[in-house]
């Protein structure tokens, strides 16, 4: 039995999602103001189209219940990413550096994914503005805009919010910690919040201003690494910027549903998550082979260079911050190698991060190993878990499927890419960059060049690339589907 969509819902949700974002945009014009800056007309435009067509959306809609399903919540989902990015361009198309329509959209896209790949060549010409939008587009992003619509829509707590949390959150599972979804979202968005006024108080403390610490503080815990330097994080020299940053990139590759739990439990009850040790020792193996490699370059760098560089280059990038570091391009091959990987694999579900995620590495390990096992004992049973759960074999297949997806649209994109005479290492590093929702630039993208430098027609693949990775796939991908839509 088919049955229509209920459009008049969607678009009632949809008007009044666009109202907060238009809420949102006097933030960034009150800080124009505060500096005195034109770019505030940019942000009062944007906000006013985006409350006039909200409210016009519920004006329209006025008689239509908010009432959603599953097949509603995948496209609210998909589409409020694309909705907020539309007018989320308005300020950089009317700016006193405008960009045009592309590379606006770029750069609205990267910030609400969290990827950091930037259109602007010279961040510092920009207003205090455009770059407190920049980076307050990810720091919403981080967490995602339909949980923190969830926060703040109390009509939300419902069916409606449930399906769309499920479409839009991370993960193998989507688990609750409450039984009403808002509280689950403000649960999530307090631990969120605290980590963000420790990393800002931190960075306000060492040598960066206020404003600075809090757009780095915004990239970081996002894990998104837009900077309001053109020398990104090397302008300050310091490292206690680096370690502060470290630090807090490493926390928000964490669950924060177990964050949340250490916070009520205890730090230990952190460490007893698999997924949490397992990342932590990742970054640990990462981090001697990128010092053996150093060493066997025979590099005769100082201590912060050596030592420190190359742990803030393992977790920017495992984290899909995608905060650079000088003559990180210079590391070799292997070194590039290993970052790639870092960018696919990604930190752990329900994080900020990007990328295929750490516990799905995990079951695919396990499945693995099962598979083998079956060829010498077929007649056993096995069983995946993790955190001592079992899996079902569906969740298994699932997370197989997702892992081939991935890879598969990496291969297709970065194909797609070469086309346009790029190389094959500068192809699929900039797709995986993208996917993973990271920003790292290397090559065509990296020191000597820019994603302001690309071709109009991959800059568009790649903020559909953005979009898929951010949205895990399945969720953007099934509006594909014309079973989706004829059901």
């Amino acid at each position: 039995m088919k049955t229509s969509l209920r459009w008049n819902s969607v678009v009632r949700i949809l008007g009044r999602l666009v109202l907060v974002e238009s809420l949102l945009l006097l933030l960034p014009m009150g800080v124009c103001l505060c500096y005195g800056e034109s770019d505030w007309l940019g942000f009062a435009i944007a906000a006013a189209a985006a409350a006039a067509s909200g409210g016009a959306a519920e004006w329209a809609t006025r008689n239509s219940p908010a009432s959603i399903r599953g097949r509603e919540g995948f496209v609210i989902t998909a589409l409020v990413w694309i909705v907020f990015g539309l007018f989320g361009t308005i300020p950089f198309l009317l700016g006193a550096s405008p960009l045009g329509f592309t590379d606006a959209m770029f750069e609205v896209i990267s910030g609400f994914t969290t990827t950091g790949a930037s259109m602007i060549v010279s961040v510092e010409a920009e207003s205090h503005g455009i770059l407190f939008w920049r980076a307050l587009t990810q720091w919403i992003g981080g967490l995602g805009i339909v949980l923190f619509m969830l926060a703040v829509l109390p009509e939300l707590n419902r069916a409606a919010g449930i399906s769309m949390f499920n479409a839009e959150a991370t993960g193998i599972t989507h688990s609750k910690l409450h039984p009403r979804i808002r509280a689950t979202a403000l649960s999530l968005w307090g631990v969120y919040c605290a980590l963000t006024v420790i990393s800002v108080a931190l960075l306000w403390a060492g040598p960066m201003n206020l404003f600075d610490s809090v757009c780095q503080t915004f990239a970081a815990v996002a894990t998104g690494g837009f900077s309001t330097r053109d020398a990104g994080v090397a302008y300050w020299d310091s490292d206690y910027v680096l370690i502060v940053l470290t630090a807090v990139m490493f926390a928000a590759g964490l669950n924060f549903i177990a964050i949340y739990g250490a916070w009520r439990g205890g730090i230990r009850g952190l460490f007893k998550d698999e997924v949490v040790r397992t990342f932590t020792a990742a970054v640990v193996v990462l981090y001697l082979l990128f010092l053996l490699a150093g060493f066997a370059r025979g590099e005769s760098a100082d201590a912060g260079s050596r030592f420190l560089y190359p742990l803030f280059h393992i977790v920017s990038a495992i984290t899909s911050t995608g905060f650079s570091i000088p003559g990180a391009e210079e590391w070799g091959p292997f070194c590039l190698l290993l970052t790639i990987a870092m960018m696919i694999c990604g930190a752990c579900t329900g994080s900020t991060s990007g990328g295929i995620k750490i516990d799905r590495f995990i079951v695919l390990r396990r499945n693995f190993m099962n598979e083998i096992r079956k060829t010498v004992f077929p007649k056993r049973a096995y069983v995946v878990t993790i955190n001592g759960n079992t899996l079902p074999d569906g969740l298994v297949s699932r997370v197989t499927a997702f892992a081939t997806l991935y890879l598969l649209t990496v291969a297709v994109a970065s194909a797609v890419i070469t086309f346009f005479g790029y190389t094959l290492t500068d192809s699929v590093f900039m797709t995986c960059s993208c996917i993973g929702c990271n920003g790292l630039g290397y090559g065509a993208t990296g020191a000597e060049g820019s994603f302001a430098l690309l071709p109009d027609a991959v800059k568009w693949l790649l903020m559909v690339v953005m979009l898929a990775g951010r949205l895990e796939l399945f969720t953007f991908l099934v509006l594909f589907i014309p079973s989706f839509w004829n059901r």
